[in-house]
């Protein structure tokens, strides 16, 4: 396992800070001014771009007091995109975890509409890239997911007025996405897709193992509920993911809980989806190492709030992780796996 240099994760930190504090995250590229002189009047315009479209906006006549505090802000604004977009691409550089640019301003969407600070929890791969940047970690390879994976306790309240939904959110993105229907008509849909490209957003609460499906009536939308995924979203600490140009605040599981929450969840996928259980192990075993090395304590704390019948699964999950994972366990991690497999 490899830390980033001291001087990156200084800058990571600095980025994060200057993430927090912006109320609402600007979707639109940082523009320019130019004038447009109409019928002998000279007009001052703000160029951008959204989406990929070039657009423009009057900011009204050129001297005028209100044009000059408009066009200052729009400077100001434009100071604080860039700065901010500059901090991303050097992480970037640096192997900071990162997402694509469609995934960041979804994100970016979720968190204007207040969505993270009123009980959405961040989960997934995305979350997994956030914790490694949390913790310093430089990531063998940046890692690859279409899937924006969105978890609540179902008590979600969202600041959002009452005639928008989860989907209105979404599409405040500038992307094109759709309900996903589900195979068996009777059941509500609880995903969302980009027509004509591969990124999706579930919803997800805990539930059981029949993976039945739930209504958020704060969201207007359904989740598939998930069993386990309580143990997950129990404890939760503050991160951000790093896009193309943005740096998106949001909460994420805390990492030890991640962690012994993807030992568990890689039980349930062993049998249908074995590429997916050998991913959960992998990203278990990188976090475990880290959270043994820097905050045990925390470690032991989230093996004690364990069910019995997670406490199974994770025992049978470490007993695997021993003999079938990529990951060099160090003797550390190795220690701690072979105490973990005596619960089974």
């Amino acid at each position: 396992m490899e830390f980033h240099e001291l001087a990156m994760q200084t800058l990571y930190s600095e980025a994060v800070e200057e993430a927090s504090t912006q109320r609402t995250i600007q979707l639109d590229s940082p523009g320019s001014p130019f004038n447009r002189v109409i019928s002998g009047n000279e007009y001052v315009y703000w160029r951008f771009y959204r989406g990929g479209k070039r657009l423009e906006e009057s900011l009204g006549r050129a001297g005028t007091p209100e044009t000059e505090e408009k066009l200052a802000q729009k400077h100001h604004t434009q100071r604080e995109l860039v700065s901010l977009a500059r901090k991303a691409q050097l992480l970037r550089a640096a192997k900071f975890a990162a997402a694509d640019n469609n995934a960041a301003i979804t994100l970016a969407s979720m968190y204007n509409a207040g969505l993270f600070v009123h009980g959405a929890v961040l989960v997934g791969s995305h979350a997994y890239g956030a914790l490694l940047n949390n913790l310093g970690i430089r990531p063998v390879r940046n890692y690859q997911t279409n899937d924006v994976d969105v978890g609540t306790t179902g008590k979600i309240a969202v600041a959002i007025p009452g005639d928008r939904s989860f989907l209105d959110v979404l599409r405040d993105s500038g992307l094109r996405f759709l309900e996903v229907p589900e195979l068996d008509p009777r059941k509500a849909a609880t995903s969302f897709k980009v027509a004509g490209q591969q990124l999706k957003v579930d919803l997800l609460v805990p539930g059981t193992m029949a993976y039945e499906s739930h209504r958020l009536p704060g969201l207007k939308a359904n989740a598939t509920g998930l069993p386990f995924f309580g143990y997950l979203l129990s404890r939760t600490v503050a991160a951000s993911v790093i896009g193309k140009d943005h740096v998106i605040p949001l909460t994420v599981p805390h990492p030890a809980y991640f962690a012994l929450h993807k030992l568990i969840v890689s039980t349930l996928r062993i049998d249908t989806r074995a590429e997916k259980s050998q991913k959960d192990l992998q990203q278990a075993m990188v976090l475990l190492e880290a959270m043994l090395q820097l905050y045990p304590a925390e470690v032991d704390e989230a093996e004690r709030a364990l069910a019995d019948d997670a406490r199974v699964r994770v025992g049978q999950a470490a007993t695997r992780a021993l003999t079938v994972a990529r990951h060099p366990a160090s003797e550390q991690l190795a220690d701690y796996l072979e105490n973990l497999s005596g619960f089974h």
